[in-house]
């Protein structure tokens, strides 16, 4: 039977980070490592935007969102993150140390905390960390440059259409539409009414999707 950190070592390696690393070698760095898992309800805050960045956080069970927040409570969601992944790893040893975002749950899940000093000493000793995170990082930078390409360049048309061809796995609500557009919702209404009118996309039940991806039920 296996013990505790061995349980632990199974979770983390099916994160990027740790991908290809030998299975003894990440127990013995658990074994010597300052960790914590916490669990968390769905609809919780997990990490406020611009709060400190100390741990390596790893989402080994759920799903996540990432969002940016206005005073006034505008949202828009920049990211969807389901386990197992890394939650803002640009962060960690950014000059300014801090979430860049708020991150909140969408179901329960459970996030898996690093001690920053130590993972940083890892990477140093085992190159495949090391070109796991820097790829992880690339990766990253690569989706933010064809989000802000998105919302620059493209009209609320466009970017609507191609979410709904793109990243829409279930039908979606008005309301959740617009915080991912970063748009208000009448703005929304009036963009999607010229849609329907052009039989591009269809609304049944307050859920909407794209008539050449989806058949009605």
């Amino acid at each position: 039977m296996e013990n505790t950190t061995d349980t632990y070592a199974d979770l983390l390696l099916e994160t990027p980070i740790f991908t290809g690393w030998k299975k003894e070698y990440l127990t013995a760095f658990l074994n010597q490592s300052r960790y914590y898992i916490r669990s968390y309800k769905a609809n919780s805050i997990i990490m406020m935007q611009d709060s400190e960045c100390s741990y390596l956080s790893l989402l080994t069970e759920g799903k996540v969102n990432a969002l940016l927040m206005n005073d006034e409570g505008k949202q828009v969601i920049i990211e969807d993150m389901q386990a197992p992944r890394a939650i803002a790893p640009a962060a960690l040893f950014a000059t300014e140390s801090r979430y860049p975002v708020y991150i909140q749950s969408v179901t329960d899940c459970k996030i898996f905390y690093i001690d920053k000093a130590q993972f940083e000493e890892l990477m140093h000793k085992e190159s495949v960390i090391m070109k796991n995170f820097i790829r992880l990082l690339s990766d990253k930078s690569i989706f933010l440059s064809k989000k802000i390409n998105t919302f620059a360049l493209q009209t609320l048309k466009e970017r609507l259409v191609s979410y709904l061809k793109n990243d829409v796995e279930e039908r979606i609500t008005q309301q959740e539409l617009a915080n991912r557009l970063g748009v208000t919702r009448p703005s929304l209404s009036r963009v999607l009414s010229e849609l329907i009118n052009e039989g591009t996309v269809s609304v049944e039940n307050r859920k909407i999707f794209i008539n050449d991806k989806n058949n009605r039920q």
